[in-house]
């Protein structure tokens, strides 16, 4: 496998690797500083834990059944043979359950997410049955107010009701009808305190029936308006009781008039017994009209005597009526007594006129017809008279009582299905008004029982779930056996021990007691032991994975370097076959492989790095017969400065071989071997990176890029440099402050301004300063300040500077800084003096030295 292009992830930012870089091999050994971009590699290449850098765009090719093809999507099959080794794993894979009596734990990234899976359904669990409990009182209190709502409905009807439902009517009725209840539109319609009257109404006795009413007067009003106006006239045609012999000189008199003779109509003379005779006649129509007005007032008399006593046979008042009719009763009752009176003034007035009729038949005589005031009687006022004239008797009311009486006696017939309807209808009323108050209750409890009933649910969901994770079939991955044995092996000591639990888990504990914390160290131990158990683990054939490891060793499990460093080598290229099939003790021509098909090992640690390279230079060479699989490269992954068309200044990850240039040499003969032995001591690598550094600066007109790597490589680099070197010349001051070794070094005053330079310089640029993000790097100080730096080193011991020069093939005149003039007496007093003749600094010695055997 080889990575052709990142486009956006971190450091890699339109990255591919440079044309003229190593490609990865079979076994591929990098080492890469902290930022250098190893981790984020080694991430990419486990897509499920980088989907942010592939959605990003990565491309890398590979190898299957000798062809090649490119992959870009992290959900192609290859990465089922890819597994990857690094912090991420470790967490993932090592997992400590605390609260039992023995510690839990969780080996493998399966059976630890399966442990927190577990854990967080428990926390889960925990948390539903405690919302279940307040569930259940949420219950309670909505049941309560549900009841308390339903009670006080039942209460108000039961005590506006007593006489029918009292004490039997209770919240329980009222939870099966408040539904039945009417809605505020029929209650708007509805007299709330007649309807309970006449729910709670007592039966009366039926009513008798009203007195019978008057016929109709007699006489009319127009009959006796006639009688009133009438004059006394002399009508012998009205006369018929008269003599024949009378008649007939009535008849004769008016004949007479014709033949003018006088009389009293015309003048004529009027004989005495004419006017006897006539006197009798007019005497005969007086007392004939007075007797008729007499006979008119005493039928009046008497029929009024008839109202007088039909008014008397009325009712009192309204009692004996049901109490919501008794209004309505004493109406009718005094409309029907006004129009009695009004019937009874009017007889008054009609014979008090009759009878002065009577008295003097010659008065003109009227009388008054009482009538209820209305507004239309005030309106027709001035026509008074004439309504007066077409006017009738007053009429007796009896319409409105009988209706009364009629309904009150109707009532009591059917008093017990009535009353049993307003009873009914009183309660339905009552219940329309506990209605929203109640539906607003009952939603708040069912909406409780909802709640409950999902909480239910997902308690028991959890719990299946609990089950599953609990039980089922035990994970594999390594026996307990092989891990004590390796953990014992790789930790050198053995206080830790691991049982199977159960199922699921193991038991750990240190010196039989319970473990609840393991170091950084122990928790790679467990975790890398577990990778290396597992990788045959699901069915997966080993000679088909590729194995990425990155930094298997961290600042805080550095104590477990070499056991790290050994299962590594142990169980990735300690285990050999054949590739014709059979074991490593075949002797046939095929050849042996290693047990994976490739291995990518990153490490920022040079002392691992530095053993796992003179491993690999001092494998047998008859293991690289025949393309057997062993092929290695060593590589460094250094970031870069580099420029760009249209960009600023930036970093980017590249590789290179370590210890030669281009593809690296398999025979310990070669030079590459050679060139990697001497760099495999740190110091030798510092050493040689910075030199190689200075001598790119001196070589000419170094880039912009050049200028930029040395520019942010060196301080750290320079400074751990003098750092090793003053440890092993003064290894009292190791762990003091850097500027007290220089002075051990250079004690004299004239050295003074040389320290100060070294210490400010390398104090200041090293890891003590701060980034700025804005700030240009710039430090065009860099190429003296590198040799200020193998000044030093020459001036305490020149043999030891030539001696790293010639192991490095290095320039000592392209390290050196360029000299003119003698040394003056106080820098000679400070310097130990080069015996080299080859020194370039050598002729500036004032006191001759002899050659260099």
């Amino acid at each position: 496998m080889s990575v052709d292009e990142i486009k956006d992830f971190r450091i890699f930012n339109k990255w591919k690797p440079d044309p003229t870089a190593p490609q990865l091999d079979h076994v591929t050994l990098v080492h890469a500083n902290n930022g250098s971009g190893k981790s984020t590699l080694a991430s990419l290449l486990n897509p499920t834990t980088s989907a942010t850098g592939w959605n990003a765009g990565v491309t890398v090719t590979i190898e299957e059944a000798g062809n090649t093809r490119q992959v870009t999507s992290p959900d192609d099959p290859c990465w089922q043979n890819v597994v990857v080794f690094n912090h991420d794993y470790i967490e993932n894979a090592v997992r400590i359950k605390d609260g039992t009596t023995n510690a839990l734990l969780a080996l493998g990234p399966d059976a630890v997410q399966r442990q927190r899976d577990l854990e967080k359904a428990q926390a889960e669990l925990e948390t539903v049955v405690a919302d279940l409990t307040e569930s259940q009182n949420n219950i309670a209190r909505a049941d309560r107010a549900l009841h308390a709502r339903a009670k006080a409905a039942s209460d108000e009807i039961s005590s506006s009701l007593s006489h029918l439902y009292g004490r039997s009517y209770n919240a329980a009725n009222v939870k099966k009808e408040i539904e039945t209840g009417l809605d505020d539109a029929a209650r708007k319609d509805i007299d709330e305190t007649a309807l309970l009257s006449r729910a709670c109404a007592t039966q009366l006795e039926s009513l008798p029936p009203l007195p019978t009413t008057p016929l109709a007067p007699p006489v009319s009003v127009h009959a006796i308006r006639a009688v009133l106006t009438e004059v006394p006239v002399a009508s012998h045609s009205e006369h018929t009781d008269l003599a024949p012999t009378t008649r007939d000189w009535l008849e004769t008199g008016i004949a007479l008039h014709d033949a003018n003779d006088p009389c009293m109509f015309c003048t004529g003379i009027v004989t005495q017994e004419r006017l006897t005779e006539l006197q009798s006649l007019l005497t005969h129509a007086e007392s004939g009209l007075s007797e008729r007005a007499r006979r008119m007032a005493q039928q009046l008399e008497t029929y009024d005597g008839t109202v007088q006593l039909w008014m008397s046979s009325l009712p009192r008042s309204n009692a004996g009526v049901y109490d919501d009719l008794g209004k309505t009763c004493t109406e009718a009752l005094d409309t029907a007594r006004i129009s009695g009176e009004q019937l009874h003034l009017a007889m008054t007035n009609a014979r008090a006129a009759l009878t002065a009729k009577a008295e003097d038949v010659h008065a003109t005589k009227t009388f008054e017809i009482p009538t209820a005031y209305t507004k239309a009687d005030a309106d027709t006022k001035a026509n008074a008279v004439q309504e007066d004239i077409n006017s009738e008797w007053p009429t007796l009311v009896i319409e409105p009582l009988q209706a009364v009486i009629t309904e009150h006696n109707a009532r009591t017939a059917a008093f017990a299905s009535e009353k049993s309807t307003a009873t009914d209808r009183y309660k339905l009323f009552i219940l329309g008004s506990h209605r929203e108050q109640y539906r607003a209750a009952h939603t708040d409890l069912a909406a409780a029982h909802e709640q409950q009933r999902t909480l239910t649910e997902e308690s028991t969901r959890l719990k299946v779930l609990i089950g599953d994770l609990s039980g089922g079939e035990f994970d594999p991955g390594p026996g307990v056996t092989w891990l004590n044995d390796e953990l014992r092996r790789l930790l050198g000591r053995d206080e830790l021990q691991l049982q199977v639990l159960d199922d699921r888990n193991y038991s750990i504990t240190r010196y039989g007691a319970k473990v609840d914390h393991l170091s950084e160290g122990e928790k790679t131990a467990l975790a890398l032991l577990h990778f290396l158990g597992s990788l045959d683990d699901k069915g997966r054939d080993t000679q088909k994975l590729c194995v990425v490891i990155d930094d298997p060793i961290s600042s805080l499990d550095s104590d477990i370097a070499f056991g790290v460093s050994a299962a590594l080598w142990g169980y990735l290229l300690g285990i050999l076959n054949c590739r014709c099939g059979n074991d490593e003790t075949c002797r046939c021509r095929a050849g042996k492989r290693m047990r994976v098909d490739q291995l990518i090992l990153f490490t920022h640690n040079f002392d691992f790095f530095r053993h796992w390279s003179n491993q690999l230079d001092r494998l047998p060479a008859n293991l690289f017969n025949n393309n057997s699989g062993l092929s290695y490269v060593q590589l460094e992954l250094r970031p870069r400065w580099r420029t760009t068309t249209g960009t600023d200044p930036h970093r980017v990850p590249e590789w290179s071989t370590f210890g030669a240039t281009g593809r690296p040499y398999q025979r310990p003969g070669d030079d590459g071997y050679k060139e990697r032995t001497r760099l495999r001591s740190e110091y030798h690598f510092l050493f040689h990176r910075c030199a190689t550094a200075l001598t790119t600066l001196h070589a000419g007109s170094p880039t912009a890029d050049e200028q930029m790597d040395a520019e942010s490589l060196l301080p750290n680099a320079s400074r751990r440099l003098l750092e090793g070197f003053l440890a092993h010349r003064h290894p009292e001051k190791m762990g003091g402050k850097f500027r007290d070794s220089l002075k051990a070094g250079l004690p004299h005053d004239a050295d003074k301004p040389t320290r100060v330079i070294l210490d400010t310089y390398l104090n200041r640029y090293s890891h003590n300063e701060e980034t700025t993000m804005g700030t240009t790097l710039h430090r065009p100080e860099t190429p003296k300040m590198l040799a200020f730096v193998f000044d030093y080193l020459h001036r305490l011991d020149p043999h030891h500077f030539h001696g790293m020069c010639t192991a490095l093939d290095l320039d000592p005149h392209q390290l050196l800084p360029t000299r003119t003039t003698p040394y003056s007496h106080e820098e000679l007093a400070g310097r130990t003096l080069c015996l080299d003749n080859g020194c370039p600094l050598a002729p500036w010695q004032s006191t001759p030295t002899p050659s260099h055997p």
